[in-house]
């Protein structure tokens, strides 16, 4: 079954042709299809089911858009350090994650504790691909470290060879 392809109204084009796109279902899944060049227009949503992609997996892309349109949760509220129900000691709050904006709180020796709603908000960061997030930052934090260490070891070389060539210089002009 084929019918125009339509966004808030408008008819869809192709971005290549500007033929109009025609709806279908390619694997029980909507795609726009252009019968001119045969281009296929994915929304994100079905794009991993369409390439059969599994939900851990998120390309770059995806992860510098999360990056872009993920701003931690705050809270406004009085700090308030908790029990373990356990034993009893104060536990430490501590952001899930690092970078999911849900404090949460935690004795080291017997477990967390999720007060309401938060539980359901690392589900939805981590089903976001907050994780993946995650591992991007510690990958980007280790090639910045890298990345400088790379140009101080390369000052320092090219220092030695400026050095080394102003020194054949000198003994040039004297004769040795």
């Amino acid at each position: 079954m084929e019918n125009s392809s339509t966004r808030d109204g408008k008819t869809l084009k192709c971005p290549r042709c500007q033929t109009p796109l025609q709806t279908i279902l390619a694997e029980h899944i909507e795609v726009d299809t252009c019968p001119g060049c045969l281009g296929i227009w994915v929304d994100w949503i079905e794009e991993k089911d369409l390439i059969g992609m599994k939900p851990e997996v998120f390309s770059i892309d995806e992860l510098k858009r999360l990056r872009q349109q993920y701003e931690p949760l705050g809270r406004i509220e009085e700090v308030r350090y908790l029990p373990c129900p356990v034993c009893k000691e104060l536990m430490h709050r501590k952001n899930w994650g690092s970078h999911s904006g849900v404090i949460v709180d935690k004795c080291s020796e017997h477990g967390s504790w999720y007060d309401e709603g938060e539980l359901q908000k690392i589900r939805e960061f981590v089903a976001l691909g907050g994780v993946e997030f995650e591992k991007l930052k510690y990958v980007d934090k280790g090639l910045g470290r890298l990345e400088s260490r790379l140009t101080q070891e390369v000052s320092r070389v090219d220092r030695k060879i400026t050095s080394a060539c102003r020194w054949a210089r000198f003994w040039s002009m004297i004769g040795f």
